[in-house]
């Protein structure tokens, strides 16, 4: 996934790129809960987030949370096939719509706008990849690692008591962790028990980034049955 440095003081489109496009492409602005593009949506123009966050999501299933600086909905004027999920804001947000054809032309044109792009989504693909290993870690880890990606997404504002992320529910925590909410209820009772989150209504506070980044990054250990029987201690 990104850092939290790369989405905020990296940026895809410098402002130059934007001012470029700006009489073909539109600014809007958009409440927290908009949805920009709906599942089997045909339409080819993409989004240029500019300044909050937005979640990529289908029922039941979150597959990521994207930051300012964040191309989104690429893939439809690229291979011209409908949107494969929601695009919904989790913050109020500011964005560029930009045609399918001028971001083609875009691409075609700068190489370095290409090259970036190509790479952010290699970097989805290997993620694609990650979130279905997940499925072998314990519930703990797996809501660890969904915490760790919304700290890394830069959703969220630093206190004295921690990171406040507003408006993600428990419901949002077992979508992005693919865990039922009876998990994300257990796991959060044992992370409240040890001082390292705190929860409201859809809010929680990190007290300890630290502690979740060990939990996501921990190596636990398993027993595997093989084939012929034997049994196998592995690293998870």
């Amino acid at each position: 996934m990104e850092s939290r440095s790369q989405v905020l003081w990296n940026p895809l489109l410098s402002d130059e790129d934007q001012d470029a496009l700006k009489p073909e492409a539109h600014a809007v602005s958009y409440p927290r809960g908009a949805t920009l593009m709906k599942i089997n949506e045909h339409s080819d123009y993409v989004v240029y987030l500019r300044s909050g966050h937005v979640k990529s999501c289908i029922p039941g299933t979150i597959f990521g949370i994207h930051g300012p600086g964040s191309m989104i909905g690429e893939l439809a004027p690229l291979t011209g096939e409908p949107r494969a999920a929601d695009l919904v804001a989790l913050t109020p947000i500011d964005v560029l719509h930009i045609p399918g054809d001028v971001f083609l032309k875009l691409l075609q044109s700068n190489p370095r706008i290409h090259l970036a792009l190509t790479r952010r989504l290699a970097k989805r693909v290997r993620e694609l990849g990650e979130v279905q290993e997940e499925s072998f870690l314990t519930s703990e880890r797996r809501l660890a690692r969904a915490m760790l990606r919304i700290i890394d997404s830069g959703l969220g504002t630093e206190g004295a008591d921690g990171l406040t992320i507003a408006g993600f529910s428990q419901a949002d925590l077992a979508d992005l962790a693919r865990i039922s909410r009876e998990s994300v209820s257990g796991v959060l009772k044992q992370f409240k028990a040890r001082g390292t989150v705190s929860t409201g209504r859809e809010r929680f506070i990190i007290h300890d980034t630290a502690t979740i980044e060990a939990l996501a990054m921990r190596r636990d250990r398993s027993v595997i049955y093989t084939r012929n029987g034997l049994i196998r201690d592995v690293e998870l």
